[in-house]
């Protein structure tokens, strides 16, 4: 038998041993109080050697077995990038992600232990080791930057292998038709899905659509004070999309109409389940278009009908699951714009469609016209030579949706527009972070101009860091322009003074979008009893919507198999919100050093709704990102292709795919 023998470089080996070590120790070293406490009736407390060198052993981790291991992971996936030939510009953007990466995980660790940085550091003074926890911050950052820098090289390296390696398929499969293979595909993910329609019957919401259902049945709730247009016979408001509110409400009318509620739903659910498997169905066709192999279009299929988090949304009466639909669509047909190269503009059937799509986005969801509008800036400039169809396509939604809809037919219709409080989550979060934490050098001038927009004495007890909703439901609708101004000239004037109150409530706001520990119910598992829990008279039990007892097993079975798909590795890629982020920066890094240009193109809308949850009222709600949930089992197949295939195959295919649709 032939002696296998395998020869290391000396110098690679030894830095991979030192830097493996270093990994390790910094990645599992401990921030609390507790690594801090210390019986040993040997130590003087007054000795500052003693107390460092004593607190710095007892931070890292006693896992002697799980330290090693690490230290030999870490440590080979070192010395294999070692042996990579990298440009400068390579390890610098490599770098660059780590550096970002590794700052997040930390403003996150930090926040939701001890709530800030300063929080902290005053904890840490306390028992005197406030100097000793900065270098143990400095270790567990920098063994984050390390670990995360190798594993992305490797990840880049051997993405780009496997890409290269993959032979470039043509169009989809000839024997089946398109408009066939789409349905058969469709009906699979139904039939995988049914069976949460079942045990959840006759669906789930959460409390927005409980709310929208109330408004159209002219019942009162809290959202008709977040309006600046108030009235007693005004009870529809924007605030929750008014087409969405229509289209929920008639389905309940429907059930009502027969005699039980849940039929109503259930047929709102059955419908949706049925187009969304569609969507679906049609994009996996898609990207098979693009020279996706029939295996990775199976493995994706095989995903959405099986991981339980695409169900549980396909069965859900909620409004961001019909936003992120056409969200998903608007991304696919800006891949094929892209394949084209601009030309699919210049096709009728295909302007109509975005338009159309585009008109749906503006209607379930607000902030999506700020998306529009960035999207078509992009597009004027990258395809000057389509300005018309562009601005016909993407510009035009926006501008029907603010002057036809919102300034003609919802005032004819009595419905109110959404509150500008909205648009104000981030100053509103700040200011009464301020005034819990220094309230005290508030002066009387300052609390006049705050009492104008915010009640001043409810914002220290209101003030939750993570949501701003108990603080911007409070807002005066009355405030006049001139009491908005004199409320921002207050807030420049504190943010002077303490401006890391300022820095800290947004972190405190936004940090489990990034976090990639992050554990939480990722969707709902029952319809929302809102309306239950108001209606203390029983007056409207009509309305009331309730799963059935008979299933209750099954769906906590459910409810612990979507949280333990947050703990499978690869699995939980799909089921991590705070490290879909993270997935997206690096494709888009992945996509620039290779020159994707196609692949680049999935990217814009994601990172826009990325940078919108920094700014959004609640964090690490998942609805909130749901765009990104959609669009990566598209994403990922896309991103294996061989770049070679934007360039030859782009114009090819998606003439092909034209003719056979």
């Amino acid at each position: 038998m032939k002696e296998i023998t395998i020869k290391l470089k000396g110098r690679d080996s030894w830095i991979s041993v030192i830097l493996g070590i270093y990994g390790a120790l910094g990645a599992f070293i401990s921030l609390s109080r507790e690594a801090t406490i210390d019986n040993s009736p040997d130590i003087d407390l007054e000795s500052q050697i003693m107390l460092y060198t004593r607190t710095m052993y007892r931070s890292f981790s006693s896992n002697r077995l799980r330290t090693f291991l690490f230290a030999l992971v870490i440590g080979i996936l070192v010395y294999m990038v070692l042996q990579f030939s990298r440009t400068y510009k390579e390890r610098l953007a490599d770098l660059l992600f780590s550096l970002l990466f590794a700052s997040g995980q930390l403003v996150a660790m930090i926040f939701k232990k001890w709530g800030g940085w300063y929080a902290m550091m005053d904890a840490m003074e306390e028992s005197g080791v406030a100097e000793i926890q900065m270098y143990r911050i400095f270790l567990k950052w920098s063994a984050y930057v390390l670990i995360s820098y190798f594993i992305v090289a490797a990840m880049m390296h051997f993405f780009r292998n496997f890409a290269e390696q993959q032979e470039i398929r043509g169009q989809a499969g000839r024997k089946i038709p398109p408009v066939l293979q789409i349905l058969l595909m469709a009906v699979c993910m139904f039939v995988a899905w049914l069976p949460y329609f079942i045990y959840f019957y006759p669906g789930t919401s959460n409390e927005d659509t409980v709310i929208m259902i109330m408004e159209y049945n002219e019942i009162p709730s809290y959202i008709q004070t977040m309006s600046a247009v108030q009235a007693d016979d005004i009870f529809i408001t924007n605030h929750h999309p008014y087409i969405l509110t229509l289209v929920f409400s008639w389905f309940i009318k429907l059930g009502l109409h027969f005699g039980d509620i849940c039929i109503g739903v259930a047929a709102y659910v059955i419908l949706q389940m049925i187009a969304l498997s569609l969507v679906f169905a049609g994009c996996l066709y898609y990207i098979r278009t693009c020279g996706v192999t029939t295996k990775r279009m199976i493995g994706a299929l095989l995903i959405l009908m099986f991981l339980p988090i695409f169900p549980m949304y396909a069965i859900c009466m909620l409004k961001d699951t019909v936003y992120a639909t056409f969200c998903l669509i608007f991304i696919m047909m800006m891949h094929y714009v892209a394949r084209t190269k601009g030309q699919a503009f210049r096709k009728v059937w295909f302007d109509l469609a975005m338009f159309a799509v585009a008109c749906m986005m503006v209607l379930t969801k607000v902030y999506a016209m700020y998306i529009l509008l960035i999207v078509g800036v992009v597009y004027l400039v990258k395809y000057r030579r389509t300005f018309a169809q562009i601005i016909t396509s993407v510009i035009l939604p926006v501008i029907l949706y603010k002057v036809v809809f919102c300034g003609i037919l919802l005032p004819a219709l009595n419905v109110a527009p959404g509150g500008i409080q909205e648009a104000l989550s981030v100053p509103f979060q700040q200011t009464a972070r301020y005034v819990t934490e220094y309230g005290d050098q508030v002066t009387a001038a300052e609390k006049k101009a705050i009492n104008k927009v915010l009640p001043y004495k409810k914002l220290a007890k209101k003030y939750n860091p993570e949501l701003s909703d108990p603080v911007k439901k409070y807002y005066n609708q009355e405030a006049t322009k001139q009491d908005l101004k004199n409320y921002f000239k207050v807030w420049w004037q504190m943010f002077l003074k303490h401006p890391e109150v300022y820095v800290e409530s947004v972190l405190h706001n936004t940090y489990q979008y990034y976090d990639i520990n992050k554990i939480s119910s990722l969707v709902y598992y029952k319809f929302n009893d809102y309306l239950q829990l108001h209606d203390k008279e029983g007056q409207y039990t009509y309305l009331y919507v309730e799963n059935t007892e008979e299933y209750l097993e099954q769906r906590y079975a459910i409810n612990q198999l979507v949280l333990f798909s947050e703990k499978v590795p690869i699995v939980n890629i799909f089921a991590s919100i705070g490290l879909w982020p993270w997935l997206f920066l690096f494709a888009l890094l992945y996509n620039l050093k290779w020159k994707k240009k196609e692949a680049q193109a999935l990217l814009l809308v994601p990172l826009i709704t990325i940078a919108v949850c920094m700014v959004s009222p609640d964090n690490g709600n998942t609805r909130y990102v749901m765009p990104l949930l959609y669009t990566l089992p598209f994403l990922i197949p896309l991103e294996l292709l061989p770049e070679k295939a934007d360039d030859k195959k782009g114009m090819e295919t998606a003439e092909i795919a034209e003719d056979q649709a």
